[in-house]
């Protein structure tokens, strides 16, 4: 009787978790997944987290009950992974034999020393993201006592990270008629590139209409809680930064081959015989060649094609070629009002909200079911 081969995969987010719906139910397996998290993190929802639309529980999935879920025969083990050999995991608590890996660590947020402040907070860290959270919380509170009656908060970065999280924040402040003490500035060289031309102005224009301050500068360095742009200096209280994705040092200390630190995958999304990667951690791109943005849509592609090339492989079958492709996007712009894009299909407002929202929900709802 054949062995069954052992499946690594490290990393429970968007596309460890695709790869395990994806070799679900199949007795030539068993699968492992590592990470040193117990709960699948919905990244793409802390904008509402942070605006206090969410509670903890709304974004957090328990890794062990979900696996289980997935498929009984599946494993989850808490660990840190700390290096990759040819068929060896080696993490902080044990080593683990494979047959085939998956490796889906994604990424960490790009910070400068400039931004490393006590002040200022990133989102993809789930601890960071409720140190943001409990900030702004705290801020609200000593408004609605009058124990403060002005307040400056700083979003840098243009993305649709930053221009979600402070689109949320002013409709919470809005609500609560506290838009005139508390002011947040949205601060980037460029925003949402993502979108086309027109998309772009009408989401820009909706937010300062709402209130928030946009200013389209370079921050030149952060002192203490002062921050200084160009030509002029903001004094605020506490500020979110969302620049951009870093690969994480586990990534960088790999010895696969690199494109700008991620890691480089061959077109079936392998770095080596055995081995594949998927999601933020590789250095993606679609059939033309052209880079793809680091999305979960991307990553929960790659974890489908990474987990049938491995079934395939074991059944000695050609492997597919990844073609990866960006469907669309839909940014939230505060309260019931979002963009949102597909191929040559526009909508904002409600029914760009509505869109957003069944994404979000048709991902969330079987997971949440399942654990």
């Amino acid at each position: 009787m054949n062995r069954k081969k052992r499946v690594v995969i490290l990393g429970g987010g968007y596309g460890g978790i695709k790869t395990l719906e994806t070799l679900a139910d199949n007795e030539s397996i068993e699968v492992t997944l590592i990470d040193k998290n117990r709960y699948h993190y919905l990244q793409t929802e802390s904008y509402n987290l942070v605006a206090l639309k969410s509670s903890l529980d709304d974004i957090i999935i328990p890794l062990d009950t979900l696996v289980k879920g997935i498929d009984k025969n599946f494993c989850f083990i808490q660990d840190e992974v700390v290096k990759v050999d040819t068929h060896t995991v080696t993490c902080k608590e044990g080593e683990y034999f494979f047959d085939y890996l998956i490796i889906a660590v994604g990424v960490k947020t790009l910070l400068p020393s400039i931004f490393r402040n006590e002040h200022l907070f990133e989102v993809k860290n789930l601890s960071n993201a409720l140190h943001l959270k409990h900030s702004f919380e705290d801020t609200i509170v000593k408004h609605l006592k009058k124990e403060k009656t002005h307040t400056n908060i700083v979003v840098v970065g243009g993305g649709s990270s930053g221009v979600e999280i402070a689109a949320e924040m002013q409709n919470y402040l809005l609500k609560l008629n506290l838009a005139q003490e508390i002011q947040i500035s949205l601060i980037a060289d460029a925003f949402l590139g993502e979108l086309d031309e027109d998309s772009r102005k009408k989401a820009l224009q909706t937010l300062q209409n709402s209130g928030i301050r946009i200013l389209q500068k370079m921050v030149q360095k952060v002192e203490g809680n002062n921050l200084y742009l160009e030509d002029e200096l903001i004094a605020f209280d506490f500020g979110v930064v969302a620049i951009g994705l870093e690969a994480s040092e586990f990534i960088k200390n790999l010895g696969f081959e690199k494109e700008k630190n991620f890691l480089k995958v061959d077109e079936y999304l392998r770095v080596d015989e055995h081995i594949f990667a998927i999601g933020d951690c590789v250095f993606l791109k679609d059939k033309r060649g052209e880079t793809l943005p680091q999305t979960a849509q991307t990553a929960e592609q790659s974890g489908v094609i990474a987990a049938k090339n491995i079934l395939r492989t074991i059944q000695q079958k050609p492997l597919i070629k990844a073609n990866i492709k960006i469907y669309g996007l839909a940014i939230a712009l505060g309260g019931k009002f979002a963009i949102a894009t597909a191929s040559f299909v526009k909508v904002d407002g409600i029914l760009g909200y509505l869109g957003k929202k069944a994404i979000e929900q048709f991902y969330k709802i079987p997971l949440k079911l399942k654990s």
